[in-house]
């Protein structure tokens, strides 16, 4: 993977060559934190030729996506692979991370973010706290229907009860953002300790589940 930095009308546009996995993306990053400490908000993520972006990172850009809107910005994808398009889009719904076709149109909307609606141009935090319960109650079924499972459906149902608990964990996290973000003034030097702190929470999280295999 190889990145290039350029700046294109007060937005920070990353060129990214070759596909992300949870094992590279620790470079990408540690390099959205630096942009995002250091006020720059309005991120274009332009995955060049990359086929493959990890449900692991995914989840990850979604956190920091959280945190770039908590500082009136908003970190974006821009791809013009179909395939990529629909795992980022089928991760959730709505899509926690938008994706666009062109780094143009990606420019386009971030520059409109003072005129969007709502949270940054995001869900608002009823929408969020809906879709939270929503996905809890599909674990909650899902449990159920394990429990009353042959043997030989039991490991599809595990793979998906998994799956909707990521998902339900990053619900969770943007709930608690945007719970905060109302409470309290915008604090952009404290955005390193915050993230710090929900990573913890993410790897303890992935430990139990670790732990309840």
């Amino acid at each position: 993977m190889k990145i290039a930095l350029r700046q294109e009308n007060h937005c920070s546009v990353l060129d990214i060559q070759g596909d992300i996995d949870i094992h590279n993306f620790a470079v990408l990053k540690a390099g959205l934190s630096k942009l995002l400490a250091n006020g720059k908000n309005r991120i274009v993520l332009h995955i060049v030729d990359g086929e493959n972006l990890a449900s692991e990172v995914i989840r990850e850009l979604a956190i920091l996506d959280v945190f770039a809107r908590e500082l009136s910005g908003k970190l974006v994808l821009v791809s013009e692979k179909a395939d990529l398009k629909q795992k980022v889009t089928s991760f959730a719904k709505p899509p926690v991370v938008a994706i666009l076709p062109t780094v143009a149109k990606a420019v386009e909307y971030l520059q409109d973010l003072d005129s969007l609606e709502g949270d940054e141009g995001g869900e608002s935090l009823t929408e969020v706290t809906a879709q939270l319960e929503a996905r809890n109650a599909e674990v909650a079924a899902l449990k159920a229907q394990l429990s009353q499972s042959n043997s030989s459906d039991v490991q599809n149902l595990r793979v998906e009860n998994a799956t909707l608990k990521d998902k339900v964990a990053l619900l969770e996290s943007q709930v608690g953002e945007m719970a905060a973000k109302r409470k309290q003034p915008v604090d952009a030097e404290g955005f390193l300790e915050k993230y710090e702190a929900l990573e913890e929470t993410v790897r303890k999280l992935s430990g139990e589940k670790t732990a309840a295999k």
